[in-house]
Formats: structure tokens, C-alpha cells, sequence
């Protein structure tokens, strides 16, 4: 009721679904209008520390040095868990699951893209990789203050919301 008084107090009941709906689909950038994205997220708050051996990632490339050899020393454990569960979502065991979950390859593309952006966004102690995030926050929300498209035709929309998505899940790991 708080969120429809803010939104939109004097709207005609048999609007205000409707309404309330697209106000709130522009408030969080689109995130909370697609499906798929919220399973990303879900998925990623549930594996991002899988087989997290309780030490850094520098310390990790210390003690498994063919683990972060293979991972170039970058995100180690954020890479490695990344690895493991997108091998277990691919395997033969979760066919169903991805067909049921999943109607396109597209969609399939999409969801990996997103947990990989989530994943890696918990490694918080990586310097170019927040830096990077610094600088796509800047790009998203200081060009045109909140139009969703740029003068030269740039659609910020799912940049804003990744860069949301990404400091979301970094405060949650925190």
C-alpha cells in the first residue's frame, strides 16, 4: 500500500495494476519484469562460494597453483565456482531442468552471461575489476541523468541494471 500512495495515489483502481507494474519495471531497471534474470541471481547467490576453501584468492593461488594457473590468477575461487556448477547444470542429469528452464540457447546464453557478471562481481578485492565496475556505474548512471538512451542511440537500460545487479550481490556477500 506505502509503494502505491508514492506511485500512484489517485489512479483509477482498474489501472493501477498496470500502472504500479511498468512504475516499478522502470524503478529497478527491468530486473524485477524478467523471469530469467531473477533465476540468475538466484542461482548466483546460491553457488557463488561453491567449493570455497575459506582463504583469499591470493592466498587460494598460493596453496593450489595449478588452480590458479588455470584461472590466469584472476577471481581463482569466484572461476572455480563458476566452473563446477555450470558443469553440473550441463551435465546429462540436469537435461530436464534446462529444458524445462530454458526455451532457446539464447536464453540459455543470457542466463550465463548474467551469473558470470554476478559471480565475479563478489570478488570485491580484485583492483581492475573494481575499477571496471566504477567505471560502468559512472557510464550508466552520470550520462544524461536517467534517460534510458544516449544522444548518439546507447541503450543504458541493461547496463543499469547489471551494475545494480552487481553491487546488490556484492553488499549481500559482504
Amino acid at each position: 500500500k506505502f509503494l502505491k500512495r508514492i506511485v500512484a495515489p489517485d489512479v483509477d483502481p482498474t489501472l493501477e495494476q498496470g500502472r504500479l507494474a511498468s512504475a516499478l519495471h522502470d524503478y529497478t531497471h527491468g530486473i524485477n519484469s524478467d523471469p530469467l534474470t531473477i533465476l540468475a541471481i538466484l542461482f548466483s547467490a546460491l553457488v557463488h562460494d561453491a567449493d570455497h576453501r575459506g582463504v583469499s584468492n591470493v592466498q587460494l593461488g598460493k596453496e593450489d597453483e595449478g588452480l590458479a594457473k588455470h584461472y590466469k590468477g584472476k577471481s581463482i575461487a569466484e572461476q572455480n565456482s563458476l566452473d563446477l556448477t555450470w558443469d553440473i547444470l550441463m551435465s546429462d542429469s540436469c537435461k530436464d531442468l534446462r529444458a524445462f528452464v530454458f526455451a532457446n540457447k539464447v536464453e540459455l546464453q543470457r542466463f550465463r552471461q548474467v551469473i558470470v557478471n554476478v559471480v565475479l562481481a563478489t570478488d570485491i578485492f580484485d583492483k581492475e575489476l573494481n575499477d571496471l565496475r566504477k567505471s560502468r556505474w559512472n557510464r550508466a548512471f552520470t550520462v544524461n541523468g536517467n534517460d534510458d538512451v544516449s544522444n548518439d542511440g546507447h541503450d543504458f537500460r541493461d547496463l543499469r541494471a547489471t551494475v545494480v545487479i552487481e553491487h546488490i550481490i556484492q553488499a549481500s556477500d559482504v
